[in-house]
């Protein structure tokens, strides 16, 4: 038994990402391939906020993601994926420790 998650993808997520320009959908594809599926909780930060349990932020250079971890069936569920200046902050509540 493999110890890697298994990421998927909403349909939003899906038609976000075939949006977004090549080179950075394939920077988003390495993430979802290598650290989201290695490690999803490290890979991002926690969103606080009781209904946000087990959702997660990440965030690079030129984009943003929110995802959902079920440790239970070891499976990750990608909702969103957007251009970081589109989504400067995506529309379930900050996550993690302050920016500094």
């Amino acid at each position: 038994m493999s110890d890697k998650h298994e990421v998927t993808l909403s349909a939003s997520a899906e038609r976000d990402l075939a949006k977004l320009p090549e080179l950075l959908g394939a920077e988003v594809r390495r993430f979802l391939d290598g650290p989201l599926r290695n490690d999803p909780r490290k890979a991002g930060a926690p969103l606080v906020g009781e209904q946000q349990v087990g959702m997660f932020e990440a965030a690079a250079r030129g984009w943003r993601m929110l995802y959902r971890v079920d440790a239970n069936t070891r499976t990750v569920r990608v909702m969103l994926v957007g251009r970081r200046q589109n989504a400067p902050r995506l529309p379930f509540g900050g996550g993690g420790p302050p920016r500094r």
